[in-house]
Parts: C-alpha cells; structure tokens; sequence
C-alpha cells in the first residue's frame, strides 16, 4: 500500500505542475475541464502523501447516552474505525489513480498526434547568423536586440504565394509577439512596399528579400533596418489559407460598400462568393482571401489593417476548438508551411499557443503614421521609411511596458479608423463624379 502511494504521488507531481511539458500537454490537450479538474486532484494527491497540512478539527465529545455523571461512557471500537478510514482511503486513492491513468495518457495521446501532424511540415536547415549583419539604426533607440525569452516570444509570420512568373513572394508578413508578462498577444504588420537596404543587395521592397533568399534573408533584413532580432519564421502558402479558414467554420467581418469592386475582383469560385451589397457577413475561405488582398483602397496601409482583423476572427474561433478539431485544422495546413524551426519547437509553440488564446490582441503597423512618404518612379512604388524611429516604436510595442504597448497600440486603431473614414471620403466623391 506504501509503495503504490508513493508512486500516485510522484505521479501527481508530474501532472499537477513540477513536469511543464506533460502540464503543458495535458492542458492543451484536454482543454478547460483539465484546468478546472487539476487542483482539486493535486490537493487529493497532497493529501494522500501527507504534503498537505489541512486545519485540524476540534475534537468530538463522547456522548453521554443518557449516563450519570458518575456512569462511564463506552469507548469505541477503535481497530474499526481505523479499518473503515483507511477504506474509504483506499478507495479514494484509487478512483484518483485512475484518473491520472487517463488523464496522462489522454495528453499523451494528443501530444503524439500532433507531432505526427508536424512530421508534414516543411523544415529548413538553420544557418541563421547575424553576426555578420550591418544594423542601421542608432543603438540608443532601441531598447535591445532581443531574439525571445521565456516571457516574450516573437516569431515572423509571413502569408507567400507564387505569381505568374514562378516567382515566390511574400503579400503579408506580421510579427506575432507571445507577451505571457502582460498576457498579450501583439501583431505587427510590416508593410511590404518599405524601401530598405537589404543584406547583400542593394535597396529594395522588404517583400523582395524573400525573393532573394527566403525566410532567412527577410529575417536579417529587418534585423539590419530595425535592430529588431527574430530568430524564427512561419511562412505559410496562401493557397492554403481559404481551406483554413473553411476548416474553422468561416470569420465574421464587416464589407463596405467601398471595397466590394476590389474584393470581387480577387475573389474565386464563382457568382456565388460574390458580394453585391455592404453588410456583415460570415465569409468562406475564398472570401477571406479576397478580403486580404484587397489593394486599392486605402492603399497598403488599409490592407495590414484587413489582414490583422481577419487573424484576429481566426483566433477567436481557434478558442473554441476542441483538441480533436484542432487536430483537423493542423492536418489541413501543415503540409503548405515552411519554418526555420525544428520539430520539437513547432510542437512545443503550438502547446504554449494554446494555452494563450484567451490573452488580449493588439496591434501595430510599421512604419507608423508620421514617419514615411512615399516615392513613386516610373516602374513602382516605395514607401521612405524613418529608420530610427521606426525601431524605437517596434521595440517600445514589443519588449516595453504594457501603458505604452496599449498607447501605441490605440493610436494605430485610431490612425485606421482614420484612413477608412478618408477612403469613405474619396469613393464618395469619385462616385458622384461618375453619375454627373
């Protein structure tokens, strides 16, 4: 009896906290109820191996029976007292032995079918180094050239396609900022027409880097203009994305009346994914495609902020997944991702992912309102961005307190609402001037 106990409790330790990837991965797999079950099993557990110091109770006194006072009370049975608590000890133990059976091998379960899922992905060697990286902003306005650590996690995310010329590019990129100190989760969109020195190349779209040499060399690039240091990218196919999204069900979003000509020019599939009339609908993959890739209306600003929305809906629908749905959408999209990273970290951010969607999004753009113009030539058009002060607003949103990454963050909503309402502005009048 000694023994088995001894063992449950070892076992409750792992389970209950002292083992982060099985807490990790129990969590993530079993969803809210393993949140919710969890404490009261390790104050059992704590109890059952004596590391609980539960509140003594008073003591009982012995009933009289209707005795005198100069009668003797009879004792109890006291061998059968101790024969039913240790029963229904034993008893309790292993109801609860049970449970940290199927609980542990319920985790366990998913955590394998989920690095199967990850066998799909797309790895690339690393030989990421950036010592050889010219940064190009001043030092001092910075606060540090931070990869990640185990409070803050930054990973690029970036949505490629391939155009007609067999040419791979980059349509959106978003720094995704893991912030488990303030419990945030902050996306920063980089615009991709910013006019930047690219490591081993002259200057160019940030979007071209990607061109030149893949996730790797769009990761030194914005080390080198920013003084921003991620080590790890995501790139997604975007071909994938539409059944993504169809995987989850579709995303609620608003369609102005500005932007039905533009999202029905990229939209596929036909009359029926068409839309007529400004309104909130429920939009299908294509649909949600579409919306991202609209282009002429606010200009590429307009469109970090489309595209910052429509991640936003897909993870509030990921909060709802069960671990088995959330199984079928990773089935869905892993084979179309290529990453830096290795296996085991794809597996262990996709657990620490899980448990983070209930945290706050905010968002912020690069270059900030204020900072760029434009530069137009005969062939394209660029965006001059301040460097310096660019790289001090990025840091500040990343790695600063959570009052100014807030501030930032409600002046960049405020800077979009902004240029909708003077697009709002600018159809109107072009509309009026085509009736007349």
């Amino acid at each position: 009896m000694e023994e088995i106990r001894n063992q449950a409790g070892e076992d409750a330790v792992v389970v209950g906290g002292n083992g982060d990837n099985a807490r990790k991965c129990i969590s993530a797999a079993s969803g809210d109820v393993a949140l919710k079950v969890l404490p009261e099993v390790q104050e059992l557990a704590a109890l059952l191996t004596g590391r609980a110091d539960p509140s003594p109770e008073k003591p009982k006194q012995p009933e009289n029976n209707g005795a005198t006072s100069g009668d003797v009370a009879e004792k109890p049975d006291a061998r059968g007292g101790e024969k039913k608590t240790r029963g229904k000890k034993k008893a309790v133990f292993i109801a609860a032995a049970v449970f940290f059976v199927l609980l542990t091998g319920f985790g366990i379960y998913e955590y394998i079918k989920i690095s199967s899922i990850m066998d799909s992905v797309n790895y690339v060697p690393d030989g990421l180094r950036f010592d050889k990286v010219d940064v190009l902003v001043s030092e001092s306005e910075v606060s540090g050239f931070v990869s990640h650590t185990d409070e803050t996690k930054n990973i690029l995310l970036c949505g490629s396609d391939i155009d007609q010329n067999g040419i791979s590019r980059t349509d959106s990129m978003i720094i995704l900022t893991i912030d488990h100190t303030h419990q945030r989760i902050k996306m920063t969109s980089l615009m991709r027409d910013m006019y930047l020195q690219i490591p081993g190349h002259q200057k160019n779209k940030l979007n071209a880097s990607f061109t030149f040499g893949g996730g790797e060399l769009l990761l030194k690039t914005i080390y080198s203009n920013f003084g921003m240091r991620i080590d790890q990218y995501v790139c997604v196919d975007y071909e994938v994305f539409a059944s993504v999204v169809d995987s989850l069900g579709g995303v609620e979003i608003d369609i102005e009346e500005m932007e039905l000509e533009q999202f029905n020019k990229y939209v596929r599939g036909g009359k029926k994914n068409r839309i007529t009339e400004a309104g909130r609908y429920h939009l299908n993959g294509q649909q949600a495609l579409s919306y991202c890739r609209i282009r002429k209306v606010g200009s590429d600003t307009a469109r970090t902020a489309r595209q910052r929305r429509v991640l936003r809906e897909i993870m509030r629908k990921c909060r709802s997944l069960s671990p088995f749905q959330a199984q079928r959408v990773l089935g869905v999209v892993a084979p179309f991702v290529t990453t830096n990273m290795t296996r085991d970290e794809m597996v262990s951010l996709l657990m620490e992912g899980l448990q983070c969607l209930d945290y706050e999004t905010m968002g912020l753009r690069i270059p900030v309102d204020g900072t760029w113009k434009d530069k137009k030539t005969d062939r394209s058009w660029y965006v001059v961005v301040d460097l310096n002060q660019n790289a001090r607003y990025l840091n500040k949103f990343i790695y600063g307190d959570n009052e100014t990454a807030q501030t930032l963050a409600d002046r960049q909503q405020k800077s979009d609402d902004q240029n909708s309402e003077y697009s709002r502005k600018q159809y109107e009048k072009s509309r009026k001037k085509k009736k007349n």
